[in-house]
């Protein structure tokens, strides 16, 4: 993962030194089986390695789902291969996917025949929602960098769905750092029909919507995978043939592929924005003795502008940005001594965004945690006066570089957020060095920079070695000024990892992080420790005879220790067994055995805490998933054993149910029950979740999100009223609202039963020159 001392100047001098003793290789020889099966034609169709030359359509495209122009017919099928439930297995669907381009647009259609229609899984109207639909898509790879991509889905009813993916396929995201779902959203075209013979659906996605670099014999080469999905026989096929040992969605898995005489487009999208809001609010009086109503309304103007400066690069510019139709955070109990981590969900923050990951050699750890900007700790938003994003490539470095200027507010004072990343491929399409720095500058002139270099190298196979290097430079601030001269900012994180899917793979890490590391635009859990992380785990697919479709056994251990005193900070030993059946349905049992160091008091909720002191626990979880092909899809989580010197019992469930094409829920549950007989101590933490999702048709939609928290004894809700004119013009009416539920807390005058509400109402409009 990451490597950072301080004053260990060979990181990268190392990670250039191994580089150049592996050998290269390219994306069509990936270790990847030669063969694959063509559902349509046979199961010893080949598989092409190399590049592979889209086909060009030989005349116009109406779009309408039905590829039946002229144009189409001289476009084959794409070579499909079962993925799952067996890889190579065999299939009597009958299913086509088709790829293509003109001079200004990549074509992708989908024929899925059917002789009973009524069977077709088609549930979702809205973007960016999936309800258990069959679907088809395609993942480009456009700089053909083996790491990122981008993904378009299309659904039955006509819903789109678009995500951006990095990490090698690991992970897809809408956010900088790590998974958070389906932020990120891009302009192109999708229509379906749903006929007597089946379903059909055309994708047209512009190049003004891509971006890639032109070879210098005029031609395109990217990366891509497309596919077709049904669920309800949990039944995936994939172009390339991508063999269990690896995600469908590995990046480099990908086919190469040539595109010949396109040009990079490049339009300018300018999207203004008006914004008029009301805000209620409840505050104490100045005898504490009540609470009065006080309301703000007011109204904004700003918007966004995307320019391309060069054909390989995008720059955003924002000006009093906003992110009022954003929905709410999924509240959480915290029941350790860390801080919670919370995805990034504003799209502004969405493009390529994995460039800008940087890890930092623990779970969460991150160089750069983009909530940092525009959110205060407890979420709530802080102005932003405006900023530019710039991300793409130049030359063979790919570039990401964001400034930000937030306004003052209250306390917390005017702040300027400058982010640099810098990475380029060396030896081999999965090797690359690079770099980041971060800078967080205050209007009182507290200024904190972080800078690192990071290098990982595919050495042999499916072994990786990644080592970063971080230091910290901190100033204007008391208490960090008071630190003794001297004292080690820096972090190291070495990382030897094996990333397979299927037969052994592992992950062991080693990481040192000083006292006076501290990246002000990161985040981090810990400070001034050393860890030892060593994951192993097999993984084999016993194949249709068996009813088990994958069995996953592995071991997970950590170890934290403290710099300061070399004690034990936390130790761990998870085992864990996962059973998938054929059906779909996931079963995984753990148990996680866990010593902590608590070096101060610390409170769990009003009614109990955990004193300082060492403690072993020990307690077990089993899971289970359903398939995703169940109309009803409830996922449960059991959890019983030792918490710190106490017990906890735990449950947490959630469930989608889509109630047709135009009502879904979504719920869920997490009880814990704690106690702590010989303390005396003791509580429950309810959370509960429902989502309620209504769409009239693809431009209409309502959302409404309520969360219940008794720890806190608060209903929240988010409600979120969308019309889509067209791609890039919306409506929105957004309503958030806390209520009290217990409304005479011992020792506070009588709290009002709204404590906050805000409705808000914004019309974005997209021009394109």
């Amino acid at each position: 993962m990451v490597s950072r001392i301080r004053r260990l100047p060979t990181p990268v001098t190392l990670v250039l030194a191994l580089a150049f003793a592996s050998a290269g290789e390219a994306r069509g020889q990936n270790g990847l089986s030669p063969d694959g099966v063509d559902i349509n034609r046979g199961r010893d169709a080949p598989v092409s390695t190399g590049v592979v030359d889209l086909q060009r359509l030989s005349g116009p495209v109406t779009l309408d789902g039905i590829s039946d122009e002229d144009a189409w017919k001289g476009v084959d099928p794409l070579a499909l291969t079962m993925y799952e439930p067996e890889f190579r297995g065999l299939s009597d669907r009958r299913i086509q996917v088709l790829v293509a381009y003109d001079d200004e647009a990549l074509y992708v259609a989908s024929r899925f025949f059917h002789d009973d229609p009524s069977v077709i899984r088609a549930f979702s109207l809205t973007r960016d929602q999936w309800n258990g639909d069959d679907g088809f898509g395609v993942l480009l790879d456009t700089f053909n960098d083996n790491e990122n991509a981008v993904r378009f889905i299309g659904l039955p009813l006509g819903a789109r769905m678009d995500m951006s993916i990095t990490g090698d396929g690991r992970e897809e995201i809408g956010a900088t750092t790590g998974p958070s779902g389906l932020s990120w959203n891009s302009h192109w075209d999708l229509e379906t029909r749903i006929t007597e013979d089946g379903w059909f659906g055309e994708m047209r996605i512009p190049f003004t919507t891509l971006r890639f670099e032109t070879g210098p014999d005029g031609s395109v080469v990217m990366g891509m995978m497309a596919y077709a999905y049904e669920p309800g026989a949990e039944t995936r096929w994939t172009f390339p043939a991508i063999p269990r040992s690896a995600l469908y969605t590995q990046v480099s898995a990908f086919q190469d592929v040539r595109l010949r005489g396109i040009e990079s487009r490049n339009p300018m999208y300018l999207s203004p924005y008006a914004l008029a809001n009301s805000l209620r609010s409840s505050r104490l009086n100045e005898p504490g003795t009540a609470y009065q109503d006080f309301t703000d309304r007011g109204w904004e103007l700003g918007g966004d502008l995307k320019i391309n400066p060069t054909p390989n690069l995008t720059l955003d510019l924002t000006l009093n940005t906003d992110f009022a139709a954003v929905e709410a955070d999924q509240q959480q109990v915290n029941l350790t001594r860390f801080s919670l981590f919370f995805d990034e969900k504003r799209q502004f923050f969405q493009e390529r965004a994995g460039i800008f990951a940087f890890g930092t050699g623990t779970e969460r750890g991150t160089l750069f945690y983009s909530r940092r900007i525009g959110l205060s700790a407890d979420g709530q938003p802080i102005p932003i006066l405006g900023g530019a994003r710039l991300v793409g490539r130049v030359g063979s470095w790919d570039v990401g570089i964001i400034e930000m200027q937030t306004e003052a507010q209250g306390d917390v004072p005017s702040e300027n957020f400058g982010i640099l990343r810098l990475r380029r491929r060396v030896l081999n399409a999965n090797s690359f060095v690079g770099g980041m720095a971060t800078t967080r500058v205050a209007s009182g002139g507290g200024h904190s920079v972080t800078y690192g270099v990071d290098g990982q190298l595919r050495v042999w196979g499916d072994e990786y070695v990644t080592m970063k290097w971080l230091q910290t430079v901190q100033g204007g601030d008391p208490v960090r000024d008071a630190a003794p001269t001297g004292t080690d900012a820096g972090r190291f994180v070495l990382d030897w990892t094996r990333r397979r899917f299927q037969g052994l793979s592992y992950q062991n890490v080693f990481v040192r992080s000083g006292p006076g590391y501290d990246p002000a635009l990161g985040f981090e859990e810990r400070r001034d420790f050393m860890r030892a992380q060593s994951d192993w785990s097999y993984q084999w697919f016993p194949g249709l005879e068996s009813p088990w479709r994958r069995i996953w056994l592995g071991l997970e251990s950590n170890a934290w220790v403290r710099n300061v005193d070399d004690a034990v900070d936390t130790g761990q030993l998870r085992p864990f067994l996962t059973l998938e059946t054929n059906a779909g349905l996931t079963m995984t049992v753990n148990a996680n055995t866990q010593y902590e160091d608590v070096p101060e008091d610390f409170a769990l909720s009003d009614a109990a805490g955990v004193l300082a002191g060492s403690y072993w626990a020990t307690e077990g979880a089993f899971r289970f998933e359903a398939p995703r092909g169940w109309p009803i899809r409830p996922n449960v989580t059991v959890t019983a054993g030792q918490l710190f010197d106490g017990r906890r019992i735990a449950v947490s469930n959630d469930f989608d149910w889509p109630l047709g094409a135009y009502l879904q829920l979504r719920g869920g549950w997490e009880w814990n029950r704690i106690r702590f007989d010989e303390r005396g101590q003791a509580f429950d933490a309810n959370l509960l979740r429902l989502t309620l999702r209504a769409a009239l048709d693809t431009h209409l939609s309502l959302n409404l999100f309520a969360q219940y928290n008794s720890l806190t004894d608060q209903v929240a809700t988010n409600a979120r009223l969308r019309y889509n004119f067209r791609e890039g013009q919306d409506l929105w009416l957004v309503w958030n609202e806390g209520l009290n539920v217990d409304r005479d807390p011992l020792g506070v005058p009588r709290l009002p039963r709204s404590q906050a509400r805000a409705l808000s109402l914004k019309y974005t409009h997209t021009l394109i020159f």
